[in-house]
């Protein structure tokens, strides 16, 4: 059985200061994330955002015209990349997906998935918008954030095959083998004496991402907190939803607490976490294509 080592009193606080060390989140990421969760916003405001990033830019515009979205006439500017090919919500997965490429490296993590954490990220977003689109307690602009605090809901994990990539691909490996509800958690509190979601919190503030965001991560990450954060319910919720997908019934974890809190049935909240097989398919394809 795999294990991992036994950790040091200053883990914890090393590791804060290496994720304080970190560069900060491209503008451009910044930007799609805070300002977008309008899936019908406007093709022509969400261009202008990208395009203040030429790399990023020139990345998506090829990718619009490439073999894979087979369009019949070139794309030649970055509103008709957003509205007749890409959309809202791919736009905002890869020009995330890109800028962390800037900020962290896990390619010396093999045991970190890309593609797999991508394709969770991507439906802990989905489900997190179904749940906020029915949800009449939420205001506005917490309902827009709903997509993209799920699609960030777990920068904490990448950060940390950053930084710790040795350790943390054990932990990844140890998981992967005694795997249950939880026990990544644990994994990563004995090796590290913190873990992922504590980091995506920490990597939220340092960000200056929204509140809302902040403050949902922070619930998550602290679960004893006295404060019934919205949002960070409903990304809870979508989390435990998802990981649930494809698991024997006896073996998925219990819906019943985040459905009563969120005042859906727990049948709906586990459908509201299914993603049909072309989304899976779209973001297998763009996982490694936003890598390259």
């Amino acid at each position: 059985m795999t294990t991992v080592t036994a950790p040091t009193s200053d883990t914890a606080t090393d590791l804060a200061k290496s994720i304080a060390a970190l560069p900060p989140l491209p503008a451009t990421a910044q930007e799609i994330l805070t300002c977008f969760g309008d899936e019908f916003i406007d093709a022509k405001k969400v261009a202008s955002v990208v395009e203040g990033d030429a790399g990023i830019c020139a990345r998506l515009l090829g990718l619009a015209n490439s073999a894979y979205f087979g369009v019949a006439e070139p794309i030649s500017d970055m509103e008709q990349a957003v509205s007749r090919v890409l959309g809202v919500d791919t736009v905002r997965l890869l020009v995330l997906s890109m800028a962390l490429q800037r900020s962290f490296d896990s390619s010396k993590c093999p045991a970190f998935d890309a593609e797999r954490f991508w394709l969770v990220s991507m439906a802990t977003a989905e489900c997190c918008k179904k749940i906020a689109a029915v949800d009449e307690t939420f205001e506005d602009a917490e309902r827009d954030l709903a997509y993209s605090a799920g699609l960030c809901h777990n920068l904490g994990l990448m950060a940390l095959t950053h930084i710790e990539a040795d350790r943390s691909c054990e932990v990844l490996k140890l998981n992967d083998e005694q795997v249950e509800p939880g026990s990544l958690t644990r994994w990563f509190k004995g090796e590290f004496s913190t873990d992922h979601k504590i980091m995506t919190a920490e990597l939220a503030r340092l960000w200056s991402l929204p509140a809302s965001m902040i403050d949902a991560y922070h619930f998550r990450a602290y679960p004893d907190t006295p404060s019934a954060n919205r949002l960070g319910l409903v990304v809870d919720a979508a989390v435990t939803a998802v990981q649930n997908i494809g698991l024997p019934e006896e073996r998925q974890q219990s819906l019943q607490a985040s459905a009563e809190a969120l005042g859906i049935s727990e049948a709906e909240l586990q459908s509201m976490a299914s993603i049909s097989e072309r989304q899976k398919e779209r973001v297998k394809s763009l996982a490694g294509r936003s890598t390259n």
